[in-house]
Parts: structure tokens; C-alpha cells; sequence
């Protein structure tokens, strides 16, 4: 198993015989249809209908950073992002699983940013949420908010959201003081 796990990670690293280029805000990436379409139904449904992105073998993806996509690759060649990939990048590792449905990937993406919870990044994890769906994170940030209203009141995120995006912030309000409690 160690041996097989290791070529996946060569072939990750040196992509030999990549068979679809990906064009993420200018960096291209080589990767192998056949194991991205293994590991994600987006891209299954992408490679094996008549679309613009199978006929022409590139694929141009704007929404995600080009960092964030490579931990993505990543994950669906080795399983497992780089270790610290995912304490800088949880929230971007995150909107990507999403996008692509890699339900393992979000769950340690959400697993991780719950454990990082703070009264300093509370109100940008509750409005990840409303973006990129994740229960379970939603409903730790709701209840942190909840337990910790002064602390998270107290905090940059707080000020500028006050002052720069007002209307989301009363709907934060609203989410965390009318969801039922855990």
C-alpha cells in the first residue's frame, strides 16, 4: 500500500502522460482525467459528456486560487493535502470541496477550522457558511457566537463588518440569535 501511495505521489508531483491542463488565473496544471473523475462527480461529469473542457483537454477555473487548487489535486492523487496546507488555506480548501463534492476533503476542512475557532475569525467563518454550505461548522460558529457575543463583538472582524458590509452583518445577527440551539 505505502508503495502504491508513494507513485501516486510522483505522478502528482511530475504529472507524466497528464492528459487535461488546467488553467487557474494564468497557472496551468497537467492532471489525469481518469483519476479526477475517480474522486469527484464534477469531474466525472465533465470528462465523460461532450463538453467543451473533454474535446479541448484544458479547463479554465477562475474562482479558485491557484494554491488552493493545486492542495486539490493534491488530495484527489495522495488523499491527504500538505500538512500545513490546510492550517493556511482551510477556508479556500473548503469553497473548493464544495465546488468539486469532496465530502472527505470539506469535513477536514471544516474539523479543522471548528478546532481553530475564535472570537477573531468567528464572524468570517458564520459568513463562509452562507457561501459554501457546512452544517456543522455553521452550527459551532453559531453557538461560539452565542457563548462568546462580547469577545466576538469586541473584535476587527466585528468593526469592519459594522462598518464596511452592515446589512451582512444584521443577517449574522439574525441566523445566530433565531437558529434553534444545539
Amino acid at each position: 500500500q505505502y508503495r502504491i501511495l508513494s507513485q501516486l505521489e510522483e505522478l502528482f508531483e511530475k504529472m507524466p502522460l497528464s492528459d487535461v491542463t488546467f488553467n487557474i488565473r494564468g497557472r496551468k496544471f497537467g492532471a489525469h482525467k481518469a483519476i479526477l473523475a475517480m474522486g469527484s462527480p464534477v469531474f466525472a461529469a465533465m470528462f465523460t459528456h461532450p463538453t467543451k473542457e473533454l474535446l479541448s483537454g484544458e479547463v479554465e477555473v477562475e474562482d479558485v486560487d491557484p494554491d488552493v487548487f493545486r492542495e486539490v489535486l493534491r488530495y484527489m492523487y495522495t488523499g491527504s493535502p500538505q500538512s500545513t496546507a490546510i492550517d493556511v488555506m482551510a477556508p479556500g480548501l473548503l469553497a473548493a470541496a464544495e465546488k468539486y463534492l469532496l465530502d472527505e476533503l470539506k469535513t477536514r476542512c471544516e474539523t479543522h477550522l471548528i478546532r481553530k475557532m475564535s472570537a477573531k475569525n468567528c464572524l468570517d467563518l458564520l459568513t463562509l457558511t452562507t457561501n459554501h454550505p457546512a452544517e456543522h461548522l455553521k452550527k459551532f460558529a453559531i453557538e461560539y457566537f452565542r457563548l462568546y457575543p462580547s469577545e466576538v463583538m469586541k473584535s476587527n472582524e466585528w468593526k469592519k463588518m459594522k462598518e464596511g458590509n452592515p446589512a451582512l452583518l444584521c443577517d449574522l445577527q439574525q441566523i445566530v440569535f433565531t437558529a434553534p440551539t444545539v
